[in-house]
């Protein structure tokens, strides 16, 4: 792990806001089936602008090395996360999915609306090249 304190010193920050556990919870009242999605990695699933590559730069015995996508540490990394699956599966679009940073939950009434509801969610992620990590969902 980098230690980004002095970047995140001089970073204007990002005031995205996260979903509170209430608003999350209100929304969930009446279904009975839940499917949680982990992305894999998944600030490294989001790649960063050429131009703010070099900020990430860090050196090794192995020499100086910069990362080509968002790494842990730096300050608006999770509201940089958030914006992304929130433009991706954000509210308005589908009343039957959450998500908070790289963690989905998708939840129906019934078991079939389920089905339907789990295939559009993982359509749309393959779409956008997002990856879930299976050992970490759990499906219905």
């Amino acid at each position: 792990l980098v230690d980004y304190r002095k970047l995140n010193a001089v970073t204007k920050k990002d005031s995205f806001p996260q979903p509170t556990t209430e608003e999350l919870l209100n929304r969930l009242g009446g279904c009975k089936f839940y499917t949680k999605l982990d992305l894999k990695s998944g600030y490294f699933q989001i790649p960063i602008h050429e131009t703010d590559k070099e900020k990430t730069a860090f050196i090794t015995q192995d020499g100086l090395w910069e990362f080509n996508v968002l790494p842990q540490g730096i300050m608006n990394g999770p509201p940089t996360f958030q914006r992304i699956m929130h433009n991706l599966l954000g509210y308005g679009r589908w009343d039957y999915v959450l998500v908070y940073l790289d963690d989905i939950l998708i939840f129906s009434t019934n078991f079939a609306e389920h089905i339907q509801h789990l295939n559009e969610i993982l359509s749309v992620l393959d779409k956008a090249n997002f990856q879930v990590n299976p050992d970490k969902c759990s499906i219905a």
